[in-house]
């Protein structure tokens, strides 16, 4: 969306609702305006049908001088002003009863559809996200994405929706009452529209840029908050150690006392049009009375004028706070609708992408083609002029110093990066973009920090199979020398790893990382500094694991900051500042570092 369009924030709130709705929800938001509307009617009549009840209340006489009241008399053949006094007690209150009920359809239904709104954008967040660059997803931050994908959604339904259809039902509201004036008194009807629009514009301009400034603070300051809190926890035992909790709790104080200063600005905005409207309301009766001795000498019907003006800005008042606090939310969370577009531009068509996803098999072999890559913004080659070819069911080792493009180079393999020059090519067929999808699912990953679930053992297997095999999960553990950790276990496969794996040792979260790709019955296996964390005796037992693998036929590249784990390599490249610089067998490379 154009940013320009801010300058009309209502325009702009409506049109970004146009685009976040999926054609359903339109539809259901059209009807919701419908029964806004009845639901508006509904409640003039109902402050209209309480004055007549209250004059044939303390007049009786009026039961029978009113043309409408004496037809509904005369109709069901009441003999008694009480007995009819009664009828119209209930029937007002059985219109207040149904009333009441109906508002409060309305408003379940106004939160489904908000609620599934939410949902919707939260689910558009998560695939734009999803389908980002590995390069560019990987430089947002991310409290950045926290807040996108999760506060986001939440605050643009309760601080841009719900304010506008409350727009909606207490503008209808506040131009049926003005209308009745209208037609009661065109003089007092040209009073309220000289007196009470104009200050309420005032007042409006008046707050407008400081709530729009106040919602890019709150923006801007939560992710910084919310980053200081979840380093704080992660890094419990470092802050710890250091001996550096003050310096952490006052970094995360420091975000969150501008946090709640900028909330309680917000606050006090919403309260100040109430408290002027109130004295924008005592203006203008005190400015009709001096009117009515002054000017008409205290005439009876400028009297009574003044009357009908007090109880419309009785009613009116709170209509006009309400309009005005919406649109100061609108004001303030402009900023949540352009949160919904950060970093669209980056997304790729998801048509062109998912449209063009074509078969990708591997028999023989996967040639590195002189593969070059430098990363954007960059002028120095990570890699340069690569040149191997990998056969199916070989293992591979990858050794240099750190920065050497190892993990770059896999991660290539991997298509989360894309070489500058070169290809590679699987049984001479050279990787695109296009087989992306299908080249994933024949490979593996298995990295130093495994990514872990808070659930089961299970769980961190499958890894969202909804339709889990057990037989090849089991087959799985046994190959990934899990097997004979599970069976120690009361609860076996349903056994909780904690948060982060917290419940496991380092070599236990290797073998279930080994076991997810297993289970995946991939044809590929990237090792990526797997065992660089753990300790030697643990070491030795994940590499007898993937040791172990060999009976599987699966191609194997390991990226290995010790040597002894690529001991059952078939060759080893050494690289160096991002060119193979050797190639060694497991007692070469032995002997060239003794």
């Amino acid at each position: 969306m154009k940013q320009n369009k801010k300058q009309n924030p209502l325009g702009y709130a409506i049109d970004s609702v146009r685009m976040v709705t999926t054609p359903a929800q339109k539809k259901k938001l059209s009807i919701l305006a419908v029964l806004i509307f009845f639901s508006a009617i509904f409640d003039v009549v109902g402050l209209a049908a309480v004055l007549p009840l209250l004059k044939a209340g303390t007049d009786s006489s009026s039961i029978h001088s009113n043309q409408y009241i004496s037809a509904v008399y005369n109709y069901f053949g009441f003999s008694s002003d009480n007995g009819f006094l009664m009828f119209l007690i209930i029937g007002l209150l059985a219109y207040f009863l149904f009333k009441t009920a109906f508002g409060i359809f309305v408003n379940w239904l106004q939160a489904r559809i908000t609620a599934n709104v939410a949902v919707h954008i939260t689910e558009k967040q998560f695939e734009k996200y999803y389908r980002l660059d590995f390069l560019d997803f990987s430089k947002i931050k991310s409290s950045l994405l926290i807040r996108n994908m999760l506060y986001n959604p939440t605050s643009y339904v309760q601080w841009i929706i719900a304010p506008m259809i409350m727009l909606l039902s207490e503008f209808i509201i506040v131009v049926l009452i003005v209308g009745a004036i209208a037609w009661y008194n065109l003089f007092l009807f040209a009073f309220i529209v000289a007196t009470i629009g104009p200050a309420t514009f005032v007042v409006y301009r008046a707050l407008k840029k400081r709530g729009i400034r106040i919602g890019q603070g709150i923006d801007q300051v939560f992710p910084h908050a919310l980053a200081s809190l979840t380093e704080s926890i992660s890094g419990y035992v470092d802050i710890k150690l250091a001996g550096q909790e003050k310096f952490y709790r006052d970094r995360y104080l420091v975000h969150l006392k501008n946090y709640q200063e900028l909330n309680q600005s917000s606050y006090l905005l919403t309260q100040i049009p109430l408290r002027t409207n109130e004295m924008i309301a005592l203006v203008g009766i005190i400015l009709i009375f001096l009117y009515a001795l002054f000017i008409e000498g205290g005439k009876t019907d400028v009297v009574i004028m003044v009357g009908v003006f007090a109880a419309a800005a009785y009613r009116l008042m709170p209509s006009m706070n309400r309009i005005l606090n919406c649109m100061m939310y609108i004001n303030k969370n402009q900023v949540s609708i352009d949160n919904i577009y950060m970093y669209d531009h980056l997304v790729p068509d998801p048509v062109a992408t998912d449209s063009h996803t074509e078969p990708i098999t591997f028999k023989d072999k996967i040639h590195f083609d002189h593969i070059s890559f430098v990363f954007p913004g960059s002028k120095h080659p990570v890699l340069s002029d690569i040149n191997f070819e990998v056969k199916k069911g070989e293992r591979v080792g990858f050794v240099g110093a750190s920065g050497s493009g190892k993990t770059t180079l896999m991660n290539l393999l991997l298509r989360f990066y894309h070489e500058n020059g070169g290809g590679i090519l699987i049984d001479g067929q050279r990787l695109t973009t296009s087989h992306t999808k299908t080249w994933r699912n024949q490979i593996g990953y298995v990295k130093q920090d495994i990514f872990l679930l808070d659930g089961s053992i299970r769980e961190n297997i499958i890894l969202g199979d909804e339709h889990p095999d057990e037989d090849r999960l089991m087959k799985c553990v046994k190959q990934a020398s899990l097997d004979v950790f599970v069976d120690t276990l009361p609860m076996g496969l349903d056994t909780p790893v904690g948060e982060r794996g917290n419940n496991l040792s380092g070599g236990q979260r290797q073998r279930i990382g080994i076991a997810r790709s297993l289970y995946r019955n991939v044809d590929v296996l990237v090792f990526d500094e797997a065992t660089s964390a753990l300790d030697t005796q643990t070491e030795n037992e994940v590499t007898e694991a993937i040791d172990a693998l060999s009976e599987t036929h699966k191609t194997i590249f390991i990226i290995a900051h010790r040597i002894t784990t690529l001991k059952n390599c078939d060759r080893i490249y050494e690289l160096k500042n991002g060119k193979i610089s050797g190639v060694h067998s497991y007692r070469e490379l032995i002997e060239k570092v003794i």
